[in-house]
C-alpha cells in the first residue's frame, strides 16, 4: 500500500520526499479547489518535486461552470506538460477535455456522489487504458469498500487523515455579510459556522473564487485501520496535512502497526471521527429527524388542527376513522408535547353551518382552546 500527498511550499517538499513517497499532489489555485499557489509557485514547485525524483500529480478538481470552463482550459494549457506526470480530475466536463486534449494518465475523483458500483464501472470503461487510479469516497462502509475493491479490479485510492467536506456552493456565501464588500481583497476568506437549529457550532467555512466549502468539526482519522484496508484491497492512501503540519508525515509513515498510528491522534492536535468506515449509518438519523410528537397513533385518533384561529375556532382535518360529535371529549398533542384537552360545545362544517356531527375525512370547526396551535394531533377522549 503507498502514501499521497499534499505540497503547498519546498520545505513540504523536503519531508515527502524524506518520507520515500514516491509521488506528489501539487495545484495552481486557477485550477484546485483548495490550492492557494499561483500558477508561477506551481511551476516552481513542480519543477523542484521533479529534481527531487517524486512524480507530480496536477490536481484540477474544481468544478467547472460553462462560464469559467473555458478560463480554466486556458490555465490548463499554459502549463508545461513535462512539468506533470498525472492529471488528477472530479468534474465530468474537464475530464472529458483532458481526454480528447492531453495524453497523460488519469486519477478520476469519485468522491462526491458516485457510491454505486454500477455509475463507477461506467466511469471507468469511459477513461479505458489512461485510468491510474480512482479515489472512492470516505462514505463507503468498510464492507461496501472491500466489495467494491474486488469489483472494480484497479488501484483504488482513499482518504485516511484530513478534513471532511461537508458543504460546497459555487456561490459566494461569506463576503456578502461583510459590511464594506468594496474593501475585501482576500482571495480566501474563513470562518466558523454554527446551526440556527441545533446546538452544533465550529464549522469551519471558506470563500475563494470557486465556491464556499463547509467542513466537519472533527477531521477523519483511519490511521489506525490502515492495516484492514491494506488487506480489503485499498492501493493508495491519502494524507491530508494542509490544515495541520507536514512533519506529522515521517511519524505516519515509520508506524509499523496500528497501535502506534492510533497514538498519532494526539499529535494530529485536532479532534476527529471515523466517518462511515465502519459502517454506514446515516439512514437512522432520518427517524430521528422527524418529531415523534407529531406521528399519527391510530388507537383513538381523530386528526390534525389546521388553523387555530384565536377566540374563534380550531379547524381539524379528520383524518382519523371517527366522525366528530358534539359533546366529544378530546386530547390534543402539541408539537412541544404538551397535552390539553377540552370538549366540543361547537361544531361546524368547512362552510361555517351548525352540525351535530361531521362525518371522518372532512373539515371540522369547534370552539377555540388556548395553547393549541397548527400541526397538533387530536385524539377522543374515553
Amino acid at each position: 500500500m503507498r502514501y499521497t500527498t499534499y505540497a503547498t511550499n519546498k520545505f513540504d517538499l523536503g519531508v515527502v520526499k524524506d518520507s520515500s513517497l514516491d509521488e506528489v499532489i501539487i495545484a495552481p489555485k486557477d485550477l484546485s479547489r483548495f490550492s492557494r499557489n499561483s500558477m508561477e509557485e506551481f511551476y516552481e514547485l513542480s519543477r523542484e518535486a521533479k529534481s527531487l525524483g517524486l512524480k507530480v500529480v496536477l490536481e484540477w478538481d474544481v468544478l467547472a461552470s460553462e462560464d469559467d470552463f473555458s478560463t480554466f482550459t486556458k490555465a490548463f494549457n499554459r502549463i508545461d506538460k513535462t512539468l506533470y506526470d498525472f492529471v488528477r480530475v472530479q468534474d465530468p466536463g474537464v475530464l472529458n477535455y483532458v481526454l480528447e486534449e492531453s495524453t497523460k494518465p488519469i486519477q478520476l475523483i469519485l468522491e462526491g456522489g458516485n457510491h454505486n458500483l454500477v455509475g463507477i464501472k461506467k466511469w471507468k470503461e469511459i477513461v479505458g487504458a489512461r485510468l491510474e487510479r480512482i479515489v472512492l469516497s470516505i462514505e463507503l462502509s468498510k464492507d461496501k469498500l472491500e466489495h467494491y475493491c474486488k469489483e472494480l479490479s484497479c488501484p483504488i485510492e482513499i482518504l485516511v487523515l484530513g478534513p471532511v467536506l461537508l458543504f460546497y456552493s459555487p456561490r459566494k456565501l461569506l463576503s456578502p455579510l461583510l459590511k464594506d464588500r468594496a474593501t475585501v481583497e482576500e482571495e480566501f476568506l474563513e470562518a466558523i459556522g454554527e446551526s440556527e437549529e441545533s446546538p452544533h457550532k465550529g464549522f469551519p467555512v471558506l470563500e475563494n473564487r470557486h465556491g464556499s466549502f463547509m467542513f466537519h468539526i472533527k477531521d477523519l482519522f483511519l490511521l489506525d485501520k490502515l492495516s484492514e484496508i491494506e488487506s480489503i484491497g485499498v492501493d493508495v492512501v491519502r494524507v491530508d496535512l494542509r490544515s495541520t503540519d507536514i512533519k506529522l508525515l515521517p511519524k505516519i509513515i515509520e508506524s509499523q502497526d496500528d497501535i502506534s498510528r492510533r497514538d498519532l491522534k494526539l499529535a494530529y492536535g485536532k479532534d476527529v471521527i471515523r466517518g462511515y468506515y465502519s459502517v454506514n449509518k446515516s439512514d437512522v438519523l432520518f427517524k430521528k429527524l422527524k418529531n415523534s410528537r407529531l406521528q399519527r397513533k391510530d388507537e383513538n385518533y381523530i386528526g390534525e388542527v389546521l388553523e387555530a384561529r384565536k377566540s374563534e375556532y380550531m379547524a381539524i382535518h379528520l383524518k382519523g376513522l371517527f366522525d366528530l360529535k358534539i359533546g366529544d371529549q378530546l386530547k390534543f398533542v402539541t408539537p412541544e408535547g404538551k397535552e390539553h384537552f377540552c370538549k366540543v360545545h361547537n361544531l361546524k362544517d368547512s362552510g361555517f353551518k351548525d352540525q351535530e356531527i361531521v362525518s371522518k375525512n372532512k373539515l371540522a370547526l369547534i370552539n377555540y382552546m388556548s395553547g393549541v396551535w397548527t400541526k397538533s394531533q387530536v385524539y377522543l377522549e374515553n
